[in-house]
């Protein structure tokens, strides 16, 4: 894995994770404004197609890069590195069963990881400060999980149309079996 081309990329997700995706939230009802994690679309994408301790590790700063940045918003430094680490180790051990170039399955892969990193931290978040209950961080951490999972295979089309860059080699055509 090439580190200089992954420190480009995390410094123009963190840039693009805190001046667009504020601009493209939606107000939901109680849940208030969601909005998708572009941050953790990025580790998706080194988890899916990186080798194994380079993925992990990668997908860990990005969660630190991304407490870094929620610090003034009541965030805790850890709290997405921990998430997104373990996230990527999940994502490591169920990508050789699934056809990781396939939109639905990066929509399923994102939207279970994504859903246990967004409640976590809206529920820690929502135990940590005083204000709306258990329910709405559930239910904004579900919706934002959604959001998350449906940017996730535009995004990934995009990344992995920068093989030159990233140095990963994503899979492009589907397995062929032998004829016996």
């Amino acid at each position: 894995m090439k580190w200089f081309p992954f420190a480009i990329l995390a410094v123009i997700g963190i840039v693009c994770q805190t001046t667009l995706v504020p601009l493209i939230r939606l107000d939901w009802f109680e849940s208030g404004r969601i909005g998708p994690d572009w941050m953790f679309i990025l580790a998706v994408y080194y988890a899916l197609w990186g080798p194994w301790p380079d993925a992990a590790m990668a997908a860990w700063i990005l969660g630190f890069v991304l407490d870094l940045f929620t610090l003034q918003t009541g965030g805790r430094v850890g709290l997405h590195a921990f998430c997104y680490g373990a996230a990527a180790w999940g994502i490591i051990r169920v990508r050789h069963v699934v056809i990781r170039s396939h939109p639905i399955a990066q929509f399923l892969i994102a939207l279970v990881f994504a859903t246990g990193i967004e409640v976590a931290t809206l529920l820690y978040r929502c135990w940590s400060v005083p204000g709306p209950g258990p329910y709405v961080a559930w239910h904004a951490g579900l919706l934002s999980a959604v959001y998350t999972s449906i940017c996730t295979p535009p995004l990934l089309w995009i990344l992995t149309r920068l093989t030159w860059l990233t140095g990963l080699r994503p899979e492009s055509r589907p397995i062929r079996h032998r004829r016996t």
